[in-house]
């Protein structure tokens, strides 16, 4: 392996483990609060590969708020208008995170 791969597999796995600590640190530290689906973004790959984003709308200081979920892997099967919990930074609210599903 050649020294440029092996720089492209290190900013690879050093973004990563970005994410993942940020997802983490938010389920840990966020304001946990119901929201509900209000959108889905299909996105084609080159290797024919299809992802999802998930966005939601949900209320924070009395002001609805929409954001993307950083962690869309998890409901596959959620339509829009789904209900789900979700955690938020104040100081980031257009980044939620996915908890659960909520049950009504």
């Amino acid at each position: 392996m050649g020294p440029f791969a092996i720089t492209v597999l290190v900013v690879v796995a050093a973004a990563a483990i970005y994410i993942f600590y940020k997802i983490w640190y938010t389920k840990r530290n966020g304001i946990e609060t119901e929201a509900i689906i209000t959108r889905i973004e299909e996105e084609s790959g080159v290797d024919a590969s299809v992802t999802y984003h998930y966005f939601v709308q949900y209320t924070m200081n009395g002001q609805k708020v929409e954001a993307r979920l950083s962690n869309p892997g998890f409901g596959k099967g959620l339509e829009v208008g789904a209900r789900i919990t979700i955690k938020y930074l104040e100081e980031k609210p257009n980044a939620a995170v996915w908890v659960k599903e909520s049950i009504r």
